[in-house]
């Protein structure tokens, strides 16, 4: 008997013929989120041979319905025992969400609350989540009606030098597990249980193993909500936030993630502008403590050497930097060459459309070039257009400076 064999988003089904069609029949699970699948087949036939063939599915995700209120409220939740203390409508707002500057985000409220520095923030509109923050300060002027609050994106409530613990976790286990654990231990279960926030919770979806320290310590001191922000840099470590069970629930994930697709051709987006500089560093010395020194070369195809004398070497600057052992030198090394990949930046406008910091995207630009890149800011108004801002665009640099070179 034939026997086809389908594997369709990582689960197998059994094909069965239809005599009156003449095809093979299976009913799929259509995933929630749709885009390109891979269908792997499998088929036996009748004399015991086998074949393998992959073919592509396209799913086409029904749109959900989205009611416009056009409100945009705000739930203050008291950073102590997380009690809401209010819910107020905004009157004005810019929200910005751009962990790698650490942006202030500045709203306006008609109305006096018990709000105070260092108490945590939701933003909803249209009934949709767009910030979670902790409030900086308040302002009020002159005793008038209006109350301007600055807010800082919500990893800022771990803006606290700590001690130095488990670093090894970030090799042997993860970076995630790094940080969940330092959490965990200054925030959650400190000895000292007047600090102690019950009501979080923390999430590691995933587990990526670096070969590298914590690079901002002093004295074995060291910023929590510095290293945070240089996981996401570095080693494409985001964070985010909900509410499950009157917990405040932080997930820490490596973003590589299911890529969603941006054609700025072909979708709702204004103020498209790309910036490219070719400015690439391609040779990085790292000093050790007591091991000498370590260093690293770029070449043209945008791989790493440790010959000198290596014959395709890439042009470019040159950077110095320190690590304390030598086992450190090259993921250190890795860090400093993987800021040329900064160098390209794309920012647009897209209409009514809410993308979290972090996502990764596949982005057809208007000469119709395909990048791979991620969400790295977002700034949201009373416009119904979003701005957003694109790091981390993977192109090929040297290429391009070799090009410039030859004209």
């Amino acid at each position: 008997m034939n026997d086809m064999t389908i594997n369709f988003n990582k689960q197998n089904y059994i094909a069965k013929y239809n005599e009156q069609t003449g095809y093979y029949e299976i009913d799929l699970q259509a995933p929630l989120i749709g885009g390109i699948y891979e269908v792997d087949i499998a088929f036996t036939d009748l004399l015991g041979q086998s074949y393998e063939d992959t073919q592509v599915v396209q799913i086409w995700a029904k749109e959900k319905i989205k009611i416009e209120t056009n409100e945009v409220l705000m739930w203050i939740f008291d950073h102590k025992d997380f009690e809401v203390k209010d819910i107020v409508e905004l009157s004005d707002y810019e929200i910005n969400i751009d962990e790698e500057t650490n942006a202030n985000s500045i709203i306006k409220v008609l109305k006096k609350t018990t709000a105070k520095s260092q108490d945590i923030v939701m933003i909803k509109k249209n009934n949709e989540v767009v910030y979670w923050g902790i409030i900086d300060n308040i302002q009020n002027e002159d005793g008038k009606e209006l109350y301007e609050y600055t807010l800082k994106y919500l990893t800022n409530m771990f803006n606290q030098k700590i001690i130095l613990e488990n670093e090894e976790l970030i090799k042997n286990t993860g970076v995630e597990d790094f940080i969940a654990d330092a959490i965990t231990n200054n925030f959650i279960n400190n000895e000292d249980t007047f600090l102690n926030l019950n009501y979080l919770e923390i999430q590691i979806k995933t587990h990526t193993k670096k070969q590298t320290t914590v690079s901002n310590v002093q004295d074995n001191i060291y910023n929590l909500h510095t290293w945070i922000t240089n996981c996401t840099q570095n080693y494409d470590i985001v964070y985010s936030f909900s509410i499950i069970n009157k917990k405040l629930v932080m997930a820490i994930e490596n973003k590589e993630i299911n890529k969603e697709f941006i054609d700025v051709n072909a979708q709702p987006i204004s103020n498209y502008t790309e910036v490219f500089e070719t400015d690439v560093v391609s040779k990085v010395t790292v000093l050790t403590k007591e091991e000498g020194e370590y260093n690293l070369y770029l070449l043209n195809d945008r791989t790493t050497t440790t010959d000198m004398n290596n014959k395709d070497r890439a042009n470019g600057k040159v950077e110095t930097v320190y690590t304390e052992k030598m086992e450190d030198a090259n993921q250190k090394a890795l860090d400093t060459m993987k800021s040329n990949i900064y160098n390209h930046n794309i920012t647009f406008k897209y209409l009514d459309r809410f993308i979290p910091v972090g996502t990764p995207i596949t982005i057809k630009t208007r000469k119709s070039l395909i990048y791979d890149t991620y969400i790295s800011a977002i700034k949201i108004t009373q416009n119904k257009f979003v701005e957003y801002t694109c790091g981390n665009i993977r192109i090929k640099f040297i290429d391009k400076l070799l090009k410039e070179r030859r004209n």
